[in-house]
C-alpha cells in the first residue's frame, strides 16, 4: 500500500494527465498490435506492446508512488493494468499452456475494468473503455 498525501487541484490535475497518458500510450500500442493480427503479422506487435507494457508498468509505478490521494486508485489500477499486458503478452510469447493464456488474458480484461472504473470516477473524459480496445 503506497501512503500518499492529499494534493491540491493542480497536483490531481496533472496526476491524473500523466497516468492518463501512459495509459493512452501503452492503448496505441495495443491497437497496432490488433491490426497485425488482421493481417497475420502479430510477433512483432505483440514484442512492442511488451515493452511499451514494461515501460509504462514502471512509469505508472512512479506515478503511483508520488499519486495524491484522490488519484491513488486510479494509478494503482493502471500499473496493474500495464503488468497484466505485460504478463499476458509474455505467455504468448513463450507460447504457454492454453490455461495460463486464458488466465492472463483475462486478467487484463478484469484489470481494465476496474481501471475504467476509477477512471470514471475522476471524470477523466474521453476515456476509452474495454469493448473500444
Amino acid at each position: 500500500m503506497t501512503l500518499s498525501a492529499c494534493g491540491n487541484d493542480a497536483e490531481r490535475d496533472k496526476s491524473k494527465a500523466d497516468i492518463a497518458e501512459a495509459v493512452r500510450d501503452l492503448q496505441s500500442a495495443m491497437k497496432d498490435e490488433t491490426a497485425a493480427v488482421k493481417a497475420g503479422d502479430a510477433r512483432d506487435e505483440i514484442e512492442n506492446v511488451l515493452l511499451v507494457a514494461q515501460v509504462e508498468d514502471k512509469r505508472l509505478a512512479t506515478l503511483a508512488a508520488r499519486a495524491p490521494a484522490e488519484t491513488q486508485d486510479f494509478a494503482d489500477a493502471a500499473e496493474a493494468w500495464a503488468r497484466a499486458i505485460a504478463t499476458s503478452r509474455t505467455a504468448t510469447l513463450e507460447q504457454a499452456d492454453e490455461s495460463t493464456s486464458t488466465l492472463a488474458f483475462a486478467n487484463v480484461r478484469l484489470a481494465a475494468k476496474t481501471m475504467d472504473v476509477e477512471a470514471a470516477d475522476l471524470e477523466i473524459a474521453p476515456w476509452l473503455k474495454l469493448d473500444q480496445y
